[in-house]
């Protein structure tokens, strides 16, 4: 493949799918409008190289869609990074401060308050819900091997534990709003 026809066919490609990339950048990144025309213009490099590397792209589409999507998590990766901010101690001036305790939280909860809370719900949980719960959460359980044992189908052990989360949450707000934690 001489340099005309790569040409060639990264025009063609670019004429064909620059809109449908436009349009998935714009949707995933329309909280950072000003990256759109750079991820765009970073899949039609990428393609680029890929040509001149003479790799053939046989789904030319579903290519410059994963090439965008990684685009766009490398856009947010880096956004992430330059949002978090790092704050060294010594900049702080804390004078042998426990870093352990350096505020009283009014909403802090023990371990023991844990434990009384966990077992107030479970009390409340019939016997074949707090089995259901112990198979899958603390044994770690594949559904699979739930159905297996209880000798139904998997969607049923899906339906019930969704029923189950739902009627646990209900549990834990009222046993909450008694003890007003």
């Amino acid at each position: 493949m001489n340099f005309e026809e790569k040409r060639r066919i990264e025009n063609d490609l670019w004429q064909e799918h620059e809109p449908y990339i436009r349009k998935l950048c714009k949707y995933k990144l329309e909280s950072v409008p000003d990256c759109i025309d750079d991820c765009v213009q970073n899949v039609f490099l990428d393609l680029s190289e890929a040509l001149n590397q003479g790799k053939i792209i046989k789904y030319p589409k579903a290519w410059l869609t994963k090439v965008a999507n990684n685009e766009i998590r490398d856009i947010y990766s880096k956004a992430k990074k330059d949002a978090e901010k790092i704050i060294s101690f010594e900049s702080q001036n804390f004078d042998n401060a426990d870093l352990g305790v350096v505020y009283d939280d009014p909403f802090s909860v023990d371990d023991e308050q844990i434990l009384m809370l966990k077992e107030k719900v479970l009390n409340r949980l019939d016997e074949k819900d707090r089995q259901l719960l112990n198979d899958r959460y603390v044994l770690n359980k594949s559904i699979a091997e739930i159905a297996e044992e209880y000798n139904t189908t998997e969607n049923n052990i899906y339906q019930k534990l969704f029923r189950l989360k739902q009627k646990t949450k209900m549990i834990i707000e009222k046993v909450l709003n008694e003890k007003n934690l």
